[in-house]
């Protein structure tokens, strides 16, 4: 079957592979977070079983600085191939576990316990897998195709998404909500391992040019003694990123059920459309970034979002489907504007390889996994609190007005 693939090819799907099977089940925690939270965090308030859903996947996401500092770690001093093989294995497994877990009504509050253990056991190989493919990418990429590269890992994840997103609106479709709810939810979690096959067998003989230095010095200490301004900028400009990102593919189906009055199957319908979308504008933006640079087309980005997010979520709230979807996607093309280009910007901001993977692990597993991870809960709790439906936009906003003077620093010291 290698035969059928040219070299960089291979690469690119070694690469991406472990990206899909993490955002395949991220996008399971989100389409059947209702119905997960009614399962494993029952409660009368419908409010608190969602809160409790969206606890289990934050649990998994803290977990990823972990992961980072550990994969990190391994990938810098041992090599980028060993981390990928031992994080694609560790992330794998749990995901396909959780489908053979107890409910609450069958085991009580085990239930939930073994639900958060196995979610925080994939957070820890997540915040190694990312970060290791994206440097990984980069590296084995040539100049001035190095944004497109880093790119990639982002389509693996939208890919991953618009797969675990489309197979339960098709088994909702197929099952119905009841048969859904009592074990069709199951089925999603089994079939992730078929694509964990897929992902050792492309990385069984993974090309790996990286020599691990001889020296006895650790990343992440190196790190924060000698380029702390770059660790906290970027840092800055990655979280502002994943709050925009976990807002748009995870919590938002759920605010377009609550506050745009769709239904389940329409806002499920929307978040499949909005991922294809995104793995088609990926690419695209990184590809301008390549062209005209990182920092430019990041930082326009975020100004545009920060003064259209409002209006955006207004015109969604009122606009029925079609109104909906037109928000879903012009969000999305933000989203993709402003995150293509950070991947390749973070490796290469340090110009040492020795400390990339460190670097570039802790950073976005941070971001991702704290930030990102808790955004969920962010949403659900400030929109309840204040009973304002557009509270979403305005923590975006500020998010992006951040990220972009932040960008303006970096771009002045280069």
């Amino acid at each position: 079957m290698d035969y059928l693939i040219t070299p960089k090819q291979k690469i690119v799907a070694a690469g991406i592979i472990g990206n899909v099977i993490e955002y395949y089940d991220f996008a399971l925690i989100g389409f059947l977070a209702v119905m997960m939270g009614q399962l494993f965090f029952p409660s009368s308030d419908p409010f608190l079983s969602l809160l409790g859903s969206f606890g289990a996947f934050a649990a998994g996401m803290v977990m990823r600085p972990v992961g980072a500092l550990v994969f990190g770690h391994i990938g810098d001093r041992i090599g980028r191939r060993t981390a990928l093989m031992s994080s694609l294995v560790l992330m794998a497994l749990p995901t396909f576990l959780i489908g053979f877990l107890p409910t609450h009504a069958q085991i009580g509050i085990m239930a939930p316990i073994l639900l958060v253990a196995l979610r925080m056991i994939q957070g820890l190989s997540v915040g190694g897998e990312y970060a290791s493919s994206i440097v990984y990418l980069v590296e084995q990429s040539s100049p001035n195709r190095q944004n497109l590269y880093g790119s990639f890992v982002s389509v693996g994840a939208k890919i991953g998404m618009a797969l675990g997103s489309g197979f339960c609106g098709f088994l909702l479709w197929y099952l119905g909500e009841d048969a859904m709810g009592e074990w069709g939810w199951r089925i999603p979690f089994w079939a992730s391992i078929v694509i964990a096959a897929a992902g050792l067998y492309l990385r069984r003989n993974l090309t790996d040019t990286y020599q691990p230095p001889e020296d006895k010095v650790v990343p992440i200490v190196a790190i924060l003694r000698h380029h702390r301004r770059e660790f906290w900028q970027f840092l800055s400009i990655a979280s502002a990123i994943w709050i925009f990102y976990y807002t748009v593919f995870v919590y938002l189906p759920i605010w377009l059920e609550g506050s745009a009055h769709l239904s389940k199957a329409e806002a499920g319908e929307i978040n499949t459309l909005s991922i294809v979308i995104g793995v088609v504008f990926i690419p695209l933006m990184a590809m301008a970034a390549d062209k005209i640079g990182s920092l430019r087309v990041m930082r326009i980005a975020a100004l545009i979002l920060a003064l259209s997010v409002f209006p955006l979520f207004y015109a969604m709230s009122i606009g029925g489907y079609w109104g909906a979807l037109a928000g879903s996607v012009a969000l999305v093309v933000l989203l993709c504007a402003v995150q293509a280009p950070i991947f390749a910007a973070t490796v290469k901001a340090l110009s040492y390889h020795g400390y990339r993977a460190s670097f570039t692990a802790v950073i976005l597993g941070s971001a991702a996994g704290i930030v990102g991870g808790l955004t969920p809960v962010m949403m659900t709790t400030l929109t309840e609190l204040s009973g304002n439906p557009y509270a979403p936009s305005y923590l975006i906003a500020a998010a992006s007005a951040l990220g972009w003077w932040v960008l303006g620093r970096v771009a002045t010291r280069k």
